[in-house]
């Protein structure tokens, strides 16, 4: 059974970890582009949806974890901005409404492990884009030489400081579950230089063909597939796979 630790949704720590602003200017030009309202699905804290809206974008934030969205509503007060979050899961989601662009941002399709679930959450894209809408998304290309040398513990992987000027540190252990194209992620916790705490937070890879497949077979044609957010087109060597996708009507 792979999953996330709930800790991992915990919204301080993740926006002390996640401050980084690289994708933005991808998603906010296509989402200008769109000319029309944007659905982000998987939002977390609003690290991309609120900037968005900061640049006049209309758009909807949705996340299934109360702790994501209530950080996300705090952050848009503080910044004077009223975006509409929404609490849902992206597979069974309706909402009822067209959007002339839907994205998942930030690896966040790889937290879908099975194939009914994905096929589920690529029938709730459908349902909520509008004719001639696109369907944008990223995930890592699978890199086999990076599991295999994360099956040896990272100490301090990742650092940074929380709001209250706790220090956090993390460790990193990888197992690669071949039969489920799962990445078994463990973080190890250490606040303040306390004891550290385990935390999964297992990824499905996802191929480059298997995930073009899957598009297809769902009723998608792939416009343009980038290798890096300044639009660099996709290599083998690339770090992530970038699709811009329409719905066959």
């Amino acid at each position: 059974m792979y999953g996330v630790s709930e800790d991992i949704y915990n919204g301080v720590l993740y926006d002390g970890l996640n401050c980084f602003e690289w994708d933005i200017p991808f998603y906010r030009r296509q989402a200008r582009r769109a000319k029309g309202p944007v659905l982000e699905l998987c939002c977390g804290t609003g690290r991309i949806t609120l900037p968005l809206a900061k640049a006049g974008v209309e758009v909807t934030g949705v996340d299934f974890k109360d702790s994501m969205l209530v950080r996300a509503h705090e952050k848009a007060l503080r910044a004077g901005l009223r975006v509409p979050f929404v609490k849902g899961d992206m597979r069974t989601l309706r909402l009822r409404r067209k959007f002339a662009l839907v994205f998942i941002p930030f690896n966040s399709l790889q937290n879908t492990y099975g194939l009914a679930d994905v096929e589920k959450v690529f029938a709730t894209v459908r349902a909520h884009l509008r004719r001639g809408g696109r369907f944008i998304f990223d995930v890592f290309n699978p890199s086999i030489r990076y599991m295999v040398n994360g099956e040896k513990l990272k100490k301090n992987k990742y650092r940074f400081r929380l709001e209250d000027g706790r220090r956090v540190a993390i460790d990193e252990l990888c197992r690669y579950d071949a039969a489920g194209q799962v990445n078994q992620v463990t973080w190890f916790h250490r606040v303040d230089g306390g004891r550290a705490k385990p935390r999964r937070l297992d990824m499905r890879c996802f191929y480059p063909l298997e995930l073009e497949a899957l598009l297809k077979y769902n009723g998608f044609r792939v416009l343009k597939k980038y290798g890096n957010f300044d639009g660099t087109p996709f290599t083998s060597a690339s770090m992530k796979q970038i699709f811009v996708c329409e719905a066959l009507r």
